[in-house]
């Protein structure tokens, strides 16, 4: 069953790379460089996180559950969900609204034996004629600023079966002053170049093209790292949309010296309950 849920990750970053540089028109070239910079440690993927969403999800998982996943950048979220249900196989849904990671998705799906449908959509349209018994999100809020969060868990809420869950971990923390930004995105692409260069994704990391493309990625993760929301705000939007909150979480994620200031990622993990 373990091996069901194992990635090759260099495999998905090669064809990541491909599938994103035809598919993929998210801003920051998103699609294209995640598996790249995912292979070389510099993107947080669920790996750190998954002792904690196992703990909170268990309570929820049951048999012939519909479980669907907000936003995926690739197969990761839908394989350390996969491990914490295991042996049982729920019903999975993936929502995205970019066609590279859906389709890198049917490809590990269809490989695996995997029960999964992905759904090419904005989860922003969501209006409640399909229902789940659970909904993850892995930092998709982050992507979003204050008003869309609000339509996102009014949307996420309708969605949701009575008694059904929603697992929300997002990025928060103080936001950087924004004089910093170019600092922080230097500091980025210097990192991501330093451990790319012991990768499969070595060779690529050196071209012009890999060269613009972080950038971009840079540039936009900064600005998305701006405007983080907090714990408390996260809660607020999920109670405002009729949900209850069972549980929160926060793990600090990272820390490293910028600009001589300590600075730590911290992620939050709420759980909330449809009545």
């Amino acid at each position: 069953m373990s091996d069901l849920w194992s990635e090759d990750l260099s495999a998905q970053a090669q064809r990541g790379r491909e599938l994103g540089s035809t598919l993929c028109t998210c801003e920051g070239y998103y699609h294209t460089l995640w598996g790249s910079l995912r292979i070389a440690g510099v993107n947080n993927t669920m790996k750190g996180e998954a002792a904690a969403f196992a703990e909170l999800m268990a309570p929820f998982v049951q048999d012939v559950a519909r479980v669907m996943i907000g936003g995926s950048a690739d197969p990761g979220v839908l394989c350390g969900i996969g491990r914490i249900y295991a042996p049982r196989m729920p019903h999975f849904t993936v929502i995205d609204k970019c066609r590279a990671p859906l389709t890198l998705i049917d490809e590990f799906a269809s490989a695996k034996g995997v029960a999964c449908r992905t759904v090419h959509a904005n989860l922003l349209d969501l209006d409640g004629s399909e229902q789940w018994d659970q909904i993850v999100l892995h930092y998709t809020a982050d992507f979003m600023d204050e008003q869309q969060r609000a339509l996102l868990f009014r949307n996420l809420a309708k969605s949701l079966t009575r008694g059904g869950t929603l697992i929300c971990a997002t990025m928060t923390g103080a936001s950087p002053p924004p004089d910093q930004r170019a600092a922080m995105e230097a500091a980025y692409i210097g990192r991501s170049k330093t451990l790319l260069k012991d990768t499969p994704m070595a060779a690529f990391s050196r071209t012009p093209e890999f060269e613009h493309k972080l950038r971009a990625y840079a540039t936009c993760r900064t600005i998305r790292r701006l405007t983080l929301p907090t714990a408390e705000l996260l809660c607020d939007l999920a109670m405002d949309a009729g949900l209850r909150i069972v549980q929160t979480h926060q793990t600090a994620r990272a820390r490293r010296i910028l600009l001589g200031m300590d600075v730590i990622d911290t992620s939050s993990i709420i759980v909330a309950r449809r009545s």
